[in-house]
């Protein structure tokens, strides 16, 4: 099962990483921004810093996130691809930002 399917009007999605992971509907006229790009992550108390793809969609309903860990590379650039495709069909602002608070000033 995928983690997101871009539908017409509306998002599709599932976090794969709960148990009895639940299913988000996600209309368009909901959604805010959809943030892509690098994020660091802090892993053993901040002392190991990663940098890891992820996607982020902020709407209404809630916040909603991808990592490329989650999926192989080749899933992830295509949710990117069809994200752009949605956001370009229905005015949704899409930004790629570091995805760190001090990092960048847009968030």
């Amino acid at each position: 099962m995928e983690f997101l399917y871009v539908e017409k009007t509306e998002l599709i999605y599932t976090n794969m990483n709960q148990p009895n992971p639940p299913t988000h509907n996600i209309p368009y006229d909901t959604v805010t921004t959809i943030f892509h790009g690098i994020r660091t992550k802090k892993m053993l108390f901040g002392l190991i810093k990663k940098p890891e793809k992820y996607i982020s969609i902020r709407s209404a309903k809630g916040n909603f996130d991808i990592s490329e860990k989650d999926v192989e590379p080749v899933i992830f650039q295509r949710y990117l691809e069809e994200l752009k495709d949605f956001a370009h069909r229905h005015h949704v602002t899409m930004r790629e930002s570091t995805g760190d608070d001090k990092d960048d000033w847009r968030l």
